[in-house]
């Protein structure tokens, strides 16, 4: 097929709108951060992002791998029983396993107090998220399996414009308390709607049996692997400010090392926005080796051009960005943002494909061990360099760790398809 004809497929079966959707969502997001910068004190902001961070942590082994394992054997899966089977078996796993997460949440507030100032209370607020995030997680995964796109990106982008409204309007009023609420019921207005949409797969769960055993059990081992994985994987992404939290307990340098953070972090959903639209036909053609290269190669090809005109625009205009979106008490953090945007570069054109079509192949423990390496890789470097650069060390430490993973995942993909 010629990439003519890839790019009007993709446009036809609904790439337009889960990239759009994506791209409200992180504008909205973005809207988010700009209310939180100026209606908290910057430390009382530090306070709240680190608690944030903290709460992502726990969150690392969300509902034991059970979405990725939806993704994954729901996009296989022609026969809508058997999707639902599954959908049915995650749907228990996951909720009792978060709530084991919620339980250690509220332990950990109890016994134990956090670096940076005012956090262990802030965490001790959210609490309770996890038992909302993995039903809605999984819900907008099997709508993906579905390729209901259209219904996937309305419930996508409510549930970000019911968490800005909460911020918004709830911070105004009552501060922390306020935002906190405002996350909690964005959550459950936006389960609610899920709910709706997924009325008719969810009456038939009650007559569907559970998958068979030797079924579960694969099921099961490769959600946890990609659990594991993911987890190594994200901690690139949260370690470093719990590290710079640690290490200079400081809320001002907290506030401004996450905020050089958002643009970088947050560009990632335009590879995740296409690797999201893609995957499930990836998944379907997981043994056509000569299919997968020719469109890996397509892919690759398009990214590299996009995010590197991105990368240059930014890195140039940094000053004015970091001025406009989060005033200037945060321009401490322009060399930060710089070196954190050649990491997007990096992530986003090698790391993110590359990584996620392996997983497509069901090649999840070559991942793992990248994560594993990319992990002990991220926290050495970071010790070693923020100690001596500060907010500045734990960026170069991210763009190393990036440079690691992506020779190890794209050398091991080419070998793969050869």
């Amino acid at each position: 097929m010629k990439e003519s004809n890839t790019l009007k497929f993709a446009i036809k079966h609904g790439f337009i709108q889960i990239f759009s959707a994506n791209f409200i969502n992180k504008v909205i997001q973005f809207g988010i951060t700009i209310v939180l910068t100026r209606i908290l004190e910057k430390k009382v902001y530090g306070s709240f992002i680190y608690a944030q961070n903290i709460l992502n942590m726990f969150l690392l082994l969300e509902g034991l791998g059970m979405v990725s394992g939806i993704l994954q054997y729901c996009s296989m899966e022609d026969d809508k029983e058997k999707k639902l089977s599954y959908l049915k078996y995650a749907l228990k796993v996951g909720i009792l396993f978060n709530g084991l997460i919620a339980i250690s949440i509220i332990l950990f507030t109890l016994f134990f107090e956090l670096p940076v100032k005012g956090s262990t209370e802030i965490l001790g607020y959210f609490s309770l998220i996890p038992l909302l995030t993995i039903f809605f997680n999984e819900m907008q995964t099997f709508l993906r399996t579905e390729l209901r796109n259209k219904e996937f990106s309305i419930l996508s982008v409510t549930n970000t414009f019911l968490f800005f409204i909460g911020n918004l309007v709830l911070g105004i009023l009552f501060n922390i308390k306020g935002i906190v609420i405002g996350r909690y019921l964005s959550y459950i207005l936006s389960i609610f709607l899920g709910i709706y949409m997924l009325k008719d797969d969810l009456k038939r769960l009650v007559h569907i049996d559970y998958p068979k055993l030797a079924e579960r059990k694969e099921f099961l081992k490769y959600s946890i692997v990609c659990c594991l994985t993911s987890s190594m994987s994200q901690l690139l992404y949260l370690m470093d400010t719990f590290l710079v939290g640690l290490i200079i307990k400081d809320q001002s340098i907290v506030a401004s090392y996450k905020t050089a953070t958002l643009v970088p972090f947050n560009l990632v959903f335009i590879p995740n926005s296409i690797i999201m639209f893609i995957y499930p036909y990836f998944a379907k053609k997981y043994d056509d080796k000569k299919w997968i290269k020719e469109k890996y190669n397509i892919l690759q090809k398009y990214l590299f051009l996009f995010n590197a005109a991105i990368t240059i625009f930014l890195i140039i205009f940094a000053p004015q960005v970091i001025n406009i979106l989060f005033t200037k008490s945060y321009a401490d953090s322009l060399s930060t943002f710089r070196i954190l945007m050649v990491g997007y570069f990096i992530s986003g054109t090698f790391r993110i494909p590359s990584g996620n079509i392996l997983s497509s192949m069901k090649e999840v423990k070559v991942n793992f061990y990248n994560s594993i390496i990319s992990g002990v890789a991220n926290i050495l470097l970071d010790i070693a360099l923020i100690k001596k650069m500060g907010s500045n060390g734990a960026a170069i430490a991210t763009v190393a760790v990036y440079i690691i993973s992506s020779l190890i995942s794209n050398i091991y993909l080419h070998k793969k398809l050869k």
